[in-house]
């Protein structure tokens, strides 16, 4: 199952003076663990990993490269503002966002089909009803209970603006009708256990 989702914009402080050198055309080379540059200069790495801490308070790691190649390269001002040179830094999760990446560009009828579909539920709950957070927040089990209120709500408020009043309570009928038996089977159970717990208990 291929994942698809939206990608962020990138700062335009992290985007290079001129668009041809931004990161995504640096080309990654996974067996040598290696990024080319536009200009076909191999940036390369230490290999160790870097921490760092997201604003939300997550913790990612990350490798640097870089080459020498940079001091003498003509085009350093249209790549970096840095005086070091450029430094491309690769996290832990750039396969999966490369492979989104790539998903995006190349399902775009996909991604815009989600976006007619699924982002407008999501933006009815999170905007409009105010539910931008899970209220219960012990457990996934309970989360999900939470998110899954939202959406039977979600679900009954549209039915309701999609069929006119009299359809809806002609269903309403037709569902009562049908979980009458279930009801009355559930009551006659509970009845019978009453009994048989007060005679036991006399």
């Amino acid at each position: 199952m291929d994942t698809i989702v939206a990608i962020p914009g990138v700062p335009s402080t992290s985007q290079a003076p001129n668009p041809l050198f931004n990161y995504e055309n640096f080309i990654y080379n996974k067996e040598e663990d290696t990024y080319t540059c536009p200009q076909g200069q191999i940036l390369l790495t230490n290999g160790s990993w870097y921490k760092q801490r997201t604003s939300t308070g997550n913790i990612i790691w990350f490798k640097q490269y870089k080459t020498r190649a940079c001091r003498q390269c003509p085009f350093r001002s249209e790549c970096t503002r840095s005086k070091k040179g450029r430094l491309i830094q690769r996290s832990e999760y750039a396969e999966y966002y490369e492979r989104n990446r790539i998903n995006t560009l190349e399902k775009e009828h996909l991604y815009k089909r989600r976006q007619a579909i699924v982002e407008h539920p999501y933006g009815t709950i999170k905007r409009q009803w105010g539910f931008s957070y899970i209220l219960t927040k012990k457990g996934i089990k309970r989360a999900n209970s939470d998110v899954g209120f939202m959406f039977i709500a979600y679900n009954l408020r549209r039915i309701a603006n999609i069929l006119t009043p009299e359809v809806l309570k002609e269903y309403l009928r037709m569902l009562v009708s049908l979980l009458r038996p279930v009801f009355d089977l559930v009551k006659a159970i509970l009845t019978s256990s009453d009994k048989l717990i007060t005679v036991k208990y006399i």
